[in-house]
């Protein structure tokens, strides 16, 4: 699924760096002119990425936090269009994208681990309590123990390797 992109700016500024884009990123780019379009381009469809002109943040602040709440999980990157090449707004979108799926894989990692160890711990806690239960269990609860004690072992062993 290639990167959506959303584009906020005044059009003439817009439109050569949207074409820079789309070829060096392979990426969707929409382009929203104004505030208004785009919140309703953010409310129509999720971007992967925002680039906001620093000159609506600057003289609409109300405005820009709007498109910031909107904007939901999207990345969002001010960007003074005046000033900037089109090269460099591609250099800045791409270090961007790049710090942005290296926090996603680190997020993805933590979880993991997080998930793992609480797995882990609570697997162990099941195989304590069903072996303490079994050195008192009666007959007929001795099978039913025994079982819970393999699975809870199997299942230990599987998360370790």
């Amino acid at each position: 699924m290639p990167t959506s992109i959303l584009l906020i700016a005044p059009e003439a500024a817009t439109q050569p760096i949207a074409d820079d884009l789309r070829r060096d990123l392979a990426a969707e780019v929409a382009t929203s002119p104004n505030r208004r379009s785009a919140i309703a381009a953010l409310r129509r469809q999720d971007f992967d990425l925002v680039l906001v002109d620093e000159a609506l943040a600057a003289t609409d602040p109300t405005s820009a936090d709007l498109i910031y709440q909107t904007a939901a999980a999207a990345l969002i990157v001010d960007v003074n269009f005046a000033i900037s090449s089109s090269a460099r707004v591609t250099r800045i979108v791409r270090a961007a994208l790049t710090r942005r799926s290296h926090d996603r894989t680190q997020s993805r990692a933590a979880a993991t681990a997080a998930l793992h160890h609480e797995l882990n711990a609570a697997l162990s806690g099941i195989l304590l309590e069903a072996q303490l239960a079994l050195r008192e269990a009666s007959p007929e609860q001795q099978p039913r123990l025994e079982h819970l004690v393999r699975l809870s072992t199997n299942l230990r062993d599987l998360l370790r390797s």
